[in-house]
């Protein structure tokens, strides 16, 4: 396979809280050590419940914050150590939808100034050009001309998030990060949008990281899927291994809750007991042990790695129980 466009290695992020005048400051271990590749036209999936550390993974891979640990490489360039002007140029390589389209979007700007900005920012000095490039993404996504001097309140929340969409891509970025893009939409709309996406990643051939809860979604888009569970990756690798033959205990759980009007498809709803520990004081040894249904007296010891399985190439899982199909070496994707 060719050479990725961007790398996490033990990504992790730390925030310092304050709990009272005279308490010692707790950390919030958000991220906790997450590691994958995304090649282009390729889409990585990232799927976990609310507080699993998917926001905050985005906010790292944009540059919109810093890792604790750990390293990020785009076009195996090291942020880290990149200068300013090199880091400016990779910021124009890795763009960002965020779920709520009107909130991302500047009311008193027209649709055309939205899309003309992140070229007027990056040193594009000729309006013609500007306008030129703004009008030829509005018809990529599918919009018209005349939506060019209107405002976003004008439109539905449908064409709001392909105006996003047409701005993430003005840099004509290597990565696009899409959170949650199309979750607060009506399903018709959706699918749409989703279709939209993928004929954009063919022609493009743009990098998708697509974070999402919504795993009827995720089945639709990704090549690869990564699940996470308190800020860990607990299970990874292509997407029909994790559809069709999910291995941590997690995963099974949460693809038993996606519903489908596929009587064979139906899974045998797994209930997880408990709620999602705190970042704060997470629990030692395997971090799902404490919901586990299949927990064991070793898993509130020993934190298990991902390791990849024996009989799956590039499937990968973090699970004590199911060591005895793993090889020793760590998953690197």
């Amino acid at each position: 396979m060719s050479t990725p466009v961007l790398t996490a290695q033990d990504l992790q992020r730390h925030y310092s809280v304050r709990r009272g005048l005279f308490a010692a400051p707790a950390t919030v271990r958000a991220l906790a050590g997450v590691s994958f590749d995304v090649h282009a036209g390729r889409t990585l999936a990232v799927v976990g419940e609310s507080g699993c550390g998917k926001s905050t993974l985005a906010r790292l891979l944009t540059m919109i914050e810093t890792p604790t640990a750990g390293r990020l490489l785009i076009d195996g360039q090291d942020v880290a150590h990149a200068g300013a002007e090199q880091r400016r140029s990779l910021r124009r390589a890795v763009q960002i939808v965020f779920q709520n389209p009107y909130g991302s979007l500047n009311p008193r700007q027209t649709v055309g100034a939205a899309l003309m900005e992140p070229l007027l920012v990056n040193g594009d000095a000729d309006p013609a050009h500007r306008e030129q490039a703004a009008r030829r993404m509005m018809r990529e996504v599918g919009l018209r001309d005349e939506h060019f001097g209107r405002y976003p309140h004008m439109f539905s929340g449908g064409q709001r998030q392909r105006i996003a969409i047409a701005r993430a891509l003005m840099l004509e970025p290597r990565v696009l990060v899409l959170d949650e893009p199309v979750s607060a939409l009506d399903v018709s709309i959706r699918a749409q949008v989703l279709n939209l996406l993928v004929e954009l990643q063919q022609r493009l051939q743009v990098a998708y990281v697509f974070i999402s809860h919504d795993l009827g979604v995720v089945r639709h888009v990704a090549d690869e899927v990564a699940v996470m569970y308190l800020g860990r990756i607990v299970e990874q690798g292509p997407r029909a291994h994790i559809f069709d033959n999910p291995q941590h205990p997690y995963t099974q759980a949460l693809l038993s809750a996606t519903p489908t009007v596929d009587a064979a498809a139906r899974r045998q709803r797994i209930i997880l007991q408990g709620e999602l520990p705190s970042p704060i004081r997470p629990p030692g040894g395997c971090p799902f042990h404490t919901r586990c249904p299949e927990a064991i007296e070793r898993c509130r010891s020993e934190a298990p790695s991902l390791q990849s399985l024996a009989a799956e190439g590039g499937h990968a899982v973090a699970c004590l129980r199911r060591e005895t199909v793993a090889i020793a070496n760590p998953a690197a994707a």
